[in-house]
């Protein structure tokens, strides 16, 4: 049921997505990635992309970013969260010098799986801002770009408080299965 209802956002996402955020994702990390209408480019530099969807009582985000790939070491879970802190402070939080970061209240989820004949490493959990009090959920898909060497990464992450965040969530990693 889970896999029918993500292969049916894909399939949205692949005729319903943002194509200028689309071409900056293809232009800057040469993947493509369909991330839906209503998500706005908060932030693109050379190697980080960021975009936001703002509802009133609710934010959705990605981002995109890449970083050298070292070998294996590279994907290990310590590996992908320190490059995950490292990008995701580039986001603000609320208040002067608040950024976001990964909640160290419990580890993040980490599996490798294989999608149309590549290697994936998947991180799921629960980010903070620090300097502020928000947080949520997470998730982020890594691939190796062998032809650049380096390590691309494409992350979802929701905040709803008060809320109920399974289906944001799933929405947002739907659009991470359309990266390519």
């Amino acid at each position: 049921l889970e896999k029918a209802e993500r292969d049916r956002s894909i399939e949205a996402n692949n005729k319903f997505y943002n194509p200028g955020i689309r071409d900056a994702v293809e232009r800057i990390f040469g993947v493509d990635m369909k991330v839906p209408k209503g998500y706005v480019l908060a932030k693109q530099e050379e190697d980080f992309l960021w975009a936001r969807y703002e509802y009133p009582t609710a934010s959705q985000g990605f981002f995109v970013y890449s970083y050298p790939y070292e070998g294996p070491e590279s994907l290990t879970p310590e590996a992908l969260v320190a490059a995950r802190n490292r990008f995701a402070a580039r986001i603000p939080g609320p208040s002067d010098g608040s950024y976001m970061t990964t909640s160290d209240a419990f580890a993040p989820g980490y599996r490798m799986f294989r999608l149309e004949g590549r290697l994936w490493c998947e991180l799921r959990g629960f980010w903070d801002v620090k300097g502020d009090f928000m947080g949520g959920p997470f998730v982020s898909h890594s691939r190796v770009d062998t032809l650049n060497n380096r390590v691309v990464v494409a992350e979802g992450f929701v905040y709803a408080p008060e809320k109920m965040k399974r289906g944001l969530i799933r929405r947002l990693e739907a659009a991470l299965y359309t990266l390519c």
